[in-house]
């Protein structure tokens, strides 16, 4: 902590109290975690009894494995771990938070769980109400289960602090590579997610959507999930050709299928259209220009024959414009391919495990063999799964 004795603030706490204290000043707001030296803390631990005495004689290259000796083993090393575990995973988390960018928490809604692959159970209608003559009796109706499965996946890093960063008092590179740690692990939890409500992955057996424990493409492209617009669809054939993303028209296109094709399940008559707004449009990275003009403009322009109006747009404000370049990245027909819906209805985020930090003592291996004093291991476990079909439609932009 800045300005104040370290060594003479843990005798006079304790190793319990001083640690306490730090957590309350952190949790607080009153000291930041960047504030705290980890050569000031290893030294007045007793992890670094010699470090003063032959720093002056240190180059810059020397080897510093025997400097990190234990003065006074047990107590004070064990508070510089615990104390150096809390600041190091509170770097992890800030860099796992700094969601700048990123868009993966809008498309998904989270879902704990304590379980792996289970079930998320739905109904089907197979008898709609009917109409009751005064007098009379209700009709019977029954439902038929039905349900998906989801499927998760444990995601992780390991970071090494070496001997060095600490003898050497390079606080902020050891904070630098917590916190790109932390931000490396969220990014790849956001490709996950985007990659899975594009189901970029189903062509190689890798599928958002299980129906019944089996996976299943989710965006058909014959149309039979009442959600793809675009070549191929003989369950819609008014719809069975690319539309591009070019202006509103475009839009409306895809927002008049979802009124007229999108429909429910039921079995006993005319399956009827689903009451479902779309709240998002998402597009590649090549598309968003486009997207948030089409979105944002005041006014568009309608051409009768040679005449041109200038009228209010019909799309303005109606849905939030999201972009990834996680969608560029599938390459080929991906980049001009676009979504529109509300995505969130749609997909969920199993979470097993919110992310998590461990920090392993200099005791390990890796000590011995690369001068390893720490390692930081940051994970979680979750997966993305698609709880239907009718809540967000693809579009063959090609």
């Amino acid at each position: 902590m800045p300005h104040v004795n370290l060594s003479m603030l843990i005798e006079s706490l304790g190793p319990m109290g001083f640690y306490d204290r730090v957590c309350s000043l952190l949790n607080e707001g009153q000291l930041s975690s960047d504030e705290v030296s980890y050569y000031e803390l290893a030294d007045a631990c007793g992890v670094l009894p010699r470090l003063r005495s032959m720093n002056e004689s240190l180059s810059p290259t020397a080897h510093v494995s025997a400097l990190l000796s234990e003065a006074n083993p047990g107590v004070g090393t064990n508070l510089f771990q615990v104390v150096t575990a809390e600041l190091i995973g509170r770097q992890v988390i800030a860099g796992y938070e700094d969601s700048t960018g990123f868009i993966g928490d809008k498309l998904v809604t989270v879902m704990a769980s304590k379980l792996r692959n289970q079930k998320i159970a739905g109904f089907k209608a197979l008898a709609g109400p009917t109409d009751v003559p005064e007098g009379h009796s209700y009709e019977e109706s029954s439902f038929e289960d039905k349900y998906v499965t989801t499927e998760e996946t444990k995601q992780g890093r390991i970071l090494s602090i070496n001997e060095e960063l600490i003898a050497f008092d390079q606080t902020g590179e050891i904070n630098r590579r917590a916190r790109a740690l932390g931000y490396y692990l969220r990014q790849e939890r956001e490709r996950t997610i985007v990659r899975a409500v594009t189901d970029a992955d189903a062509g190689s057996g890798k599928y958002v959507y299980r129906p019944s424990g089996s996976g299943t493409s989710l965006y058909k492209t014959d149309g039979s999930h009442r959600n793809w617009i675009g070549a191929g669809n003989t369950t819609s054939t008014d719809f069975d050709a690319a539309v591009p993303l070019v202006d509103w028209t475009d839009v409306e296109t895809a927002m008049y299928y979802r009124a007229t094709e999108v429909v429910d399940d039921r079995v006993d008559g005319t399956p009827r259209p689903i009451v479902a707004p779309v709240r998002q449009l998402l597009v590649p990275e090549a598309l968003r220009g486009t997207a948030h003009s089409i979105v944002n403009s005041t006014e568009v322009t309608m051409t009768d024959g040679d005449n041109q109006t200038r009228v209010a747009n019909p799309v303005q404000g109606l849905v939030e414009v999201l972009s990834s370049p996680f969608i560029d990245e599938q390459g080929g027909q991906a980049a001009s391919d676009w979504y529109i819906g509300d995505f969130r209805k749609q997909f969920v985020w199993s979470e097993i495990w919110p992310v998590q930090t461990f920090l392993q003592r200099g005791d390990s291996a890796a000590a011995f063999e690369r001068d390893v004093v720490l390692r930081v291991k940051v994970r979680h476990y979750g997966g993305v799964s698609a709880v239907d079909t009718a809540f967000v439609t693809k579009v063959d932009g090609a």
